[in-house]
């Protein structure tokens, strides 16, 4: 249920069954219209409170974008349920190793300029939604070095719209509902608020994102296997490779390790 499903509710009650709400639910609204609400909710039925608390609780994946000073980008899912505390969990980078440009360039050209990996369009996803189905976190960590933070701020925009179509594709075509993204931005050159030290420590092969992810998951009483949790990305120090940030991040944060090929290709 939406929160104009809910307003509706509140201001028109009939004797209806109540739709199904979850976090998943499209929201038409701003919280405004929480806001104007607040007073009338003491006598309101309770299913309807129940619908109502539910949707403030559960934003969506376009609303749960935060920045931590200019060092570190993340979107978390919200209100995660599981009762699983030591959790698995399957790490990605993003370029390279979840997806390519559509365009063909190096870099891409707009949010709409990407592809999935590979020569099947549907050889990452699948791979995803099975790790998923087989109780995985599905986690991204991805440098971001054309990405700023503060100011007009396009380049935050245009990221942030690409990962909703990546979460908006994985979701609908391949229910996986819950996907985190961490994320290192460059260092503004005006009024950055976060020091040289932060920025680099978000930086991979630096694992700032790991640990934010780590604290992350601490709030919700989980800790991560890291027998059964692996790194996958393309920066492996290979003749052909350009770094080999990813290979040390995954052995700084004591993760396996492998590249794209290995993990989607040969696996399968």
């Amino acid at each position: 249920m939406g929160n104009k499903d809910i307003v509706g509710l509140i201001s028109k009650p009939k004797d209806r069954g109540m739709e199904k709400h979850s976090c998943e639910s499209k929201k038409d609204n701003r919280n405004g219209d929480f806001v104007k609400l607040l007073s009338t909710t003491a006598a309101l039925p309770k299913n309807i409170l129940n619908a109502l608390n539910a949707s403030i609780a559960c934003p969506n994946f376009e609303s749960r974008w935060k920045t931590v000073g200019t060092h570190l980008i993340k979107n978390v899912p919200a209100n995660r349920t599981s009762s699983i505390l030591r959790v698995k969990v399957a790490a990605f980078d993003l370029d390279g190793t979840l997806i390519t440009t559509k365009s063909g360039a190096k870099y891409s050209k707009g949010p709409q300029d990407w592809k999935w990996w590979g020569n099947s369009s549907t050889l990452v996803p699948e791979k995803l939604a099975s790790l998923n189905k087989d109780g995985y976190i599905i986690a991204v960590f991805t440098n971001q070095g054309a990405v700023v933070v503060n100011g007009p701020a396009k380049s935050y925009n245009n990221f942030k719209l690409k990962l909703g179509l990546i979460q908006d594709d994985l979701k609908k075509q391949y229910q996986v509902s819950e996907l985190f993204v961490f994320a290192s931005p460059k260092k503004p050159a005006k009024t950055p608020t976060s020091s040289d030290e932060q920025h680099k420590s978000t930086r991979k092969p630096e694992i700032g994102m790991w640990k934010a992810f780590e604290n992350d998951l601490a709030m919700d009483g989980k800790t991560i296997d890291l027998q059964n949790s692996f790194f996958i990305g393309d920066a492996a120090g290979r003749l052909e490779d350009f770094l080999d940030s990813d290979l040390n991040f995954a052995k700084n944060a004591g993760l396996e390790f492998k590249t794209p090929e290995e993990f989607f290709v040969c696996s399968t």
